[in-house]
Parts: structure tokens; C-alpha cells; sequence
């Protein structure tokens, strides 16, 4: 292999895996991941500079970390075309199942991620350290929306426990930590174009400005796309996304240094994707249910796909500032805003039974679930290292977030010809308003033994939620019981965490062997969806949340780096107790429900080469879990809700499995062939409370196939990527409300077929 410029040949023999990537605007060296844990061996990488080839270390595995860990770097992200999902590159992470309806992963309501038996809205999300806010459906804050993928600089995962001090709502299964490029030093300039299937398009532009005056640097970075859903022939509207980026840092001479990052978000979703029942899907995979043609009937135009989607605006924005005090004495504060606007979109008929409809059967109302969110907040860590035993951090977080989701139905307006409606509501159907704040503090202390081979992290965090819901409308359906317009239903929570200790612990063997354990418990503050569901017409009334979701995690695994790979191996336990919301069967109503599960699990990480041309990257994991609950009868079966005692976990495959060969006879090409397998799983459980509620459901197993290729010259690349290469027809994931609902049919996603993208990069 040829000798890297900058690198001596006697370093070759500690790096891992020849994976080689072209870099623009970013110093390897100076990639900081915002969580308080100091980078892996990445720390004394060489500058990388614009277009020049490096290999990188194995830090995919997590070299040196006390704690569960997988990073996925910048030349992981080589591996996909521009504008893919940054959670479609979380397929590459042992631990974590993830699926969409698109093919390169999405940022809505057609995406599922699941950690160690939990879904996303029980894994914490964070950018650059700023906590992200709760992913659950219906105005939720989806990470991936508030900056470009193709500024992204690497992604830390932390399974179970999460590194002490991540702030998170709802880090109950570990923490996703998305971390973005900073500017280059020099002018600078990048430009992006990608075509393919499902009519994609996407265009994108980056300036940095260079040092322009001492210490000061920034990007600005535009993009647009466009897509259609993929997996129906010739639907009805288009999706885009038009996004902006804005990044600026600051060097101060006294070693201060100051970052400012803002990203807006539009996304234009104007044809939405559907979930299916098994039976539908069996019948046809290409057929979900939408129509996309308007016809001028009501009962069929209802479901037109040009009135469904999930539209939504987003506006991120934080301070960071790093300061040192004195002598190894560190402040470091950010301060975030965060703004959404959008809408759920759905439809009905006029005899929907509704007040306000017009009572005719060939009148269509759509119907728009608006959502708007305020978040703000501030996090300050104060860190100093005394000794080798005294290396301590102390810190806390505060945010409050206010949310408000209307449901307004209006007229279309000429149901002849469609679908455009009207401007003005015919009537509002529900007006629910959650005020949350949120209080954490933490401590936590580093102490190292025999030259460094043993290393503690040791802390204790804790968790304050105060949280209020209040609805002047909540829900049009309960007009039996309030006739006088379903007003002002009320709950309200304050719950704390108590002290949530962590510990992690790393020995190691040898220069290329260690051992860790770890043991964090982990809390969640309270949903919206659990204080609706306990809401009254008085607080004295209603069901009040008392406690916040826990879980307690285990780890213990298992690190070795050869002289040409790396391997990990970890087994986990978590134990959760947690309150869920499940629906009341023929109502729009939900009631709470204690419920808790049981996973254990192991997960195997490979990274290497062989020979000079050739590197293999593997990730596997096997996954158990059951629902466990207190409130059953002698056959298990719930008092409330319709999960039974000891049942498989919905949607969680045992077995998921990620392999990609890479072959590069020349450092500027590449060709890569991937494979992914993901196990039967449980589906659908029929209520055991409701006759004729239907059967249980088991969803199939599932292999695709994808190929990337790419190739390299001066300042330009061209690439193909290939998802589903054989066409495989599948279900990607479950509807979000099934893991709550008792609904006597159950609903799933559609796999994406086969997609193909051509993309192409240039750098001056």
C-alpha cells in the first residue's frame, strides 16, 4: 500500500482497517464529540487535509471506553449517497434495529429505530450535545430534521447506560449522539447532486469562509430534494425538503472558544406514506391503501394521497461556549432555541359525527392535526482533573418546552374535481396544550489505576419533570358525557428520578485487549401521551402520573485490536418499569397502563482488512425480551391494555444482522456489497379483553442486499449506491400506535423496493 502523506510508516501497525475516504473542510484531529467523554485513539490522528487519503483507527468498536460504545466516523458516511437519513447509517450499529418506508431512511413518521428492545421514543437524541427533545408521534422533535447529513461528521452511539450528564428525556434504552462538521480553516467550497428512483433529486452547497479574521470561521450550506414514495406505481404529489445549515466558530486568545450552529428545516411532504394490515400486504405489497387518482367519489377521494403527510418546519439554534477558568479548570455552556410548526394530515366524510359537518355522505373534510412546538434551554458543566484519581465534572440542565396541537377540520371545496379546501375551519375538534420543564443535575468523577490500564467512571444524576396538560377541547367524541363541548380537561405531573447511579469500568489486559462493565440506572421524564390519557374534567379527577419511566442496564463486554482488525463483544440485561398510554377500544380515549420488559442480549462488532484491498465490517446482535407486568389474571392476561405477561416484544427481531465487503484496488475506487438480515418478530397481539379482536401476528424474516461503488479524481467523485438489489418485498416496521394500542387489526409499514441513486461531489 502506498505510504500516506503526513503519516510515518512506524504508525501504520497501530491503525485498524483500511478505510480510506476523501475529506472536505474537516481536520480529522479536531472532530470534537460534544458529550464530556474524551475521543477514543482518534485523539492523535494527523490533520487530514481536503482530498487526501487516510487510514483511520477502529473506533467503531469503542477502543477505551467504560461503557457500551460504537462510533460511526466520517468514512462510514462515505458509504451513502448524499442526502441519506443519518439514521439509515444506525444500521451499521450492533444493538440497534432500524427500518423506513424509503429506502435511504427518512426523518418522519414512516422511519423505526429500536435499541436493545426499545423503540426511539426510549432512546435519547441528542446534536452536538443539545438535547433533542421527545420523538414521540404527533409533533414530536425527529433529530435527523435540524441539520444537513452531508455536514455531518460522525455519530457516537452509547448503548444501556449513556455517558453521564447526556441530557434526555427519554434515554431509557442509551444515547445517540449526532455530531456535525465544524469549518475549515481555508476558503472553501462544495457542491452536491443526486438523482434516482422514486423521482429523487437533490441538490447542495456549501461556502466556508476560511479564517477571514483571526480565530474566526464558518460555513453556510443550502440543499433541496425531492422524492416520491417508492414502493406504489406512480403516486399522487411530491415530497421535498429544503434545508439550511450555518456554522460558525471562534478561537479566543485566552483559549476560549465559541460556536454558533443554527439549521432550519422545511419539509414538504405532500405524499404521504400508509400503514397496512399483514393480510393487506400478503394481498399486495405495492398497494397501501392510498388512491392516487381523484375520482369525484367521497368514499373512495377520502383517501387520496395528495391530503395525507406529515408537513413540518424546524428551527434549531444553540450556543456553545468552552472556557477554561484556570488551571485545568474548564466551563463549558450552551444555550439552545427550537421552534416546530406543521401538521398531520387525514381525512373524513361529512357523516363523520362530528358537530360542524354537514351530515352528507359525499362531502369530503380534511381534517389537520396542527402542531406547534417552543423549546428552550441552557446546559452548564464545570470539569477539572486534580490526579490521576480526582478527574471530576459537575453540571446541570434546565429546559421548557411548550406544545400545542389543534385539530381543525375544513371543506374541500369542490369534491368534483378536489382536492384543494378551504382556507377557513369549519370546526375544531380538539385543543390540547402541554407546558413541560424539566431539571437535571449530575456529578461525575474519572479515576485511573496502574498507568492507565484500569479506568472507573463513576456519578450520580438526577431527574426533575414538572409537566401540565390542559385541553379546552379534548376530544369530540366524548360528547355523551360532555355535552356542553368537551371542555377543559386538565392533569398535571411532578415527578422526580431520585439518584440514578452509573458506574463504568475498563481493565485492560493488554496493549490490545480490555474488559469493561457497566451498570447505569436510567430515567425518562413523563410523555404527553400518558398525561392525556389520565386526564379529567378536574385535577382531583384525574389519573396522575407518579413516577417516571425507569430501567436498570447492564454491561459487560469483551475489546481486542489486532496489527489488521478490531472486534467487540458485549452482553447486556435492562429491566424496565414504565407507564404507557393504551387506547380504549371504540373510543379516541386512552387510559394508563403499567407496564414493564425484560431484555438480555449479546452484540458482536468486526472491523478489518485482508490483504491490502479488502475490508470487512460486521455487526450483529441477538436480542430477547418480554413484556413484564404486575396486573394480570392467572393466564396472564392484562387488567388494561392488551400486551399479555411474558409476550414477545413487539416489532424487536432476536436476530439482526449488517455485513459489507469492501474491495479497493486503488485508493480512488471503491466498490462495497452489504447484506442485511433481520429475523421474524412479533406483530400484532389480539386483545384478550375483546371478542373477535383477531389473532396474533408473526411478521417475516428479511434479507436485502445493497451495493455502493465510487470514484475519485482531483477535486471530483462520482458514485452508485444500490439499496434492496433484488427487489425484496417486506415490512420494514410497526406503526408507532401498536405498541400501545388495542386495535383490532394490526398496521406495519412497506419495505422500500429496489432504489437506485446516482450522485456526484466536486471541492475547490
Amino acid at each position: 500500500m502506498r505510504s500516506l502523506p503526513g503519516l510515518p510508516r512506524n504508525l501504520l501497525a497501530l491503525l485498524i482497517s483500511t478505510q480510506v475516504l476523501p475529506v472536505f473542510a474537516q481536520e480529522a484531529a479536531k472532530t470534537e464529540p460534544s458529550s464530556p467523554e474524551p475521543p477514543a485513539a482518534a485523539a492523535s490522528a494527523p490533520v487530514v487535509r481536503s482530498m487526501e487519503k487516510v487510514v483511520i483507527t477502529g473506533e467503531a468498536i469503542g477502543v477505551r471506553q467504560t461503557r457500551a460504545n460504537v462510533k460511526i466516523t466520517a468514512a462510514d458516511l462515505d458509504y451513502y449517497p448524499p442526502g441519506v437519513s443519518a439514521d439509515k447509517v444506525l444500521e451499521r450499529v450492533s444493538g440497534i434495529q432500524m427500518g423506513s418506508s424509503n429506502a435511504f431512511g427518512g426523518d418522519g413518521f414512516e422511519s423505526t429505530i429500536n435499541m436493545r428492545g426499545f423503540a426511539k421514543d426510549s432512546i435519547g437524541f441528542s446534536i452536538d450535545g443539545v438535547p433533542n427533545g421527545r420523538t414521540t408521534l404527533g409533533g414530536g422533535s425527529v433529530p435527523t430534521r435540524y441539520f444537513d447529513s452531508s455536514n455531518l461528521a460522525g455519530v457516537d452511539v452509547s448503548q444501556s447506560a449513556g455517558v453521564i450528564g447526556s441530557p434526555s428525556h427519554q434515554a431509557l434504552a442509551g444515547h445517540v449522539n449526532y455530531l456535525t462538521q465544524d469549518p475549515e480553516r481555508r476558503f472553501a467550497a462544495r457542491a452536491e447532486a443526486a438523482a434516482g428512483s422514486a423521482d429523487f433529486g437533490r441538490v447542495y452547497a456549501r461556502i466556508d469562509s476560511g479564517e477571514f479574521v483571526p480565530g474566526l470561521t464558518s460555513y453556510l450550506s443550502l440543499s433541496k430534494e425531492q422524492w416520491k414514495v417508492s414502493y406504489v406505481e406512480d403516486p399522487a404529489g411530491k415530497n421535498g425538503r429544503e434545508h439550511l445549515d450555518f456554522k460558525a466558530v471562534a478561537k479566543l486568545d485566552n483559549g476560549t472558544v465559541i460556536k454558533l450552529r443554527s439549521g432550519y428545516n422545511d419539509k414538504k411532504e405532500e405524499s404521504g406514506t400508509n400503514i397496512v394490515t399483514l393480510r393487506q400486504f400478503n394481498t399486495d405489497p405495492k398497494n397501501d391503501g392510498y388512491t392516487d387518482r381523484w375520482t369525484g367519489t367521497a368514499s373512495i377521494d377520502r383517501n387520496y394521497r395528495e391530503l395525507k403527510g406529515n408537513p413540518r418546519k424546524d428551527v434549531l439554534s444553540y450556543v456553545d461556549v468552552d472556557m477554561p477558568l484556570a488551571a485545568s479548570l474548564k466551563l463549558n455552556t450552551k444555550v439552545y432555541y427550537h421552534t416546530q410548526s406543521g401538521i398531520g394530515k387525514e381525512t373524513g366524510v361529512g357523516t363523520g359525527g362530528f358537530p360542524g359537518m354537514d351530515g352528507n355522505a359525499n362531502s369530503i373534510y380534511f381534517r389537520a392535526n396542527e402542531y406547534d412546538l417552543d423549546r428552550r434551554g441552557v446546559l452548564a458543566e464545570l470539569a477539572r482533573k486534580h490526579s490521576d484519581l480526582i478527574d471530576w465534572r459537575l453540571g446541570a440542565w434546565y429546559e421548557q418546552a411548550n406544545r400545542r396541537q389543534m385539530r381543525n377540520w375544513y371543506p374541500v371545496l369542490d369534491e368534483a374535481t378536489g382536492p384543494a379546501y378551504s382556507s377557513v375551519a369549519s370546526f375544531t375538534s380538539e385543543d390540547k396544550r402541554w407546558d413541560n420543564r424539566i431539571t437535571m443535575g449530575y456529578v461525575a468523577n474519572r479515576s485511573s489505576f496502574m498507568d492507565g490500564r484500569l479506568k472507573f467512571d463513576y456519578g450520580v444524576t438526577y431527574l426533575d419533570n414538572d409537566v401540565s396538560y390542559v385541553a379546552p377541547i379534548h376530544d369530540s367524541r366524548t360528547t355523551a358525557t360532555f355535552p356542553n363541548g368537551r371542555r377543559n380537561f386538565v392533569n398535571e405531573a411532578k415527578v422526580d428520578s431520585g439518584v440514578l447511579p452509573k458506574v463504568g469500568a475498563l481493565y485492560a489486559l493488554t496493549d490490545k485487549t480490555e474488559v469493561f462493565a457497566g451498570y447505569a440506572k436510567n430515567a425518562a421524564s413523563v410523555t404527553d401521551a400518558t398525561l392525556e390519557g389520565g386526564s379529567a374534567a378536574t385535577l382531583a379527577a384525574a389519573a396522575k402520573v407518579n413516577k417516571m419511566d425507569t430501567a436498570n442496564a447492564f454491561d459487560l463486554g469483551l475489546r481486542h485490536k489486532g496489527e489488521t482488525y478490531a472486534l467487540g463483544v458485549q452482553a447486556f440485561v435492562i429491566d424496565s418499569k414504565e407507564t404507557v398510554a393504551a387506547d380504549i377500544v371504540n373510543t379516541l380515549q386512552s387510559e394508563n397502563v403499567d407496564q414493564g420488559r425484560r431484555i438480555h442480549g449479546m452484540e458482536l462488532t468486526y472491523s478489518g482488512r485482508v490483504g491490502d484491498a479488502w475490508r470487512l465490517y460486521g455487526a450483529y446482535t441477538y436480542q430477547k425480551g418480554e413484556y413484564k407486568l404486575s396486573d394480570v389474571d392467572a393466564n396472564g392476561n392484562p387488567a388494561r391494555g392488551f400486551i399479555r405477561n411474558g409476550a414477545e416484544l413487539v416489532g424487536i427481531a432476536p436476530h439482526n444482522l449488517f455485513v459489507e465487503a469492501t474491495w479497493r484496488p486503488l485508493d480512488d475506487l471503491k466498490l462495497a456489497l452489504n447484506g442485511r438480515y433481520v429475523s421474524s418478530r412479533a406483530g400484532y397481539y389480539a386483545n384478550p379483553r375483546v371478542a373477535n379482536s383477531g389473532v396474533d401476528e408473526r411478521l417475516p424474516a428479511y434479507t436485502l442486499l445493497g451495493l455502493n461503488t465510487s470514484y475519485s479524481f482531483s477535486r471530483v467523485s462520482f458514485g452508485l449506491n444500490v439499496e434492496n438489489l433484488t427487489d425484496k418485498k417486506y415490512i420494514s416496521g410497526i406503526a408507532p400506535e401498536l405498541m400501545t394500542s388495542p386495535s383490532t387489526v394490526g398496521r406495519y409499514f412497506i419495505g422500500a423496493p429496489r432504489t437506485v441513486v446516482l450522485w456526484t461531489k466536486v471541492e475547490l
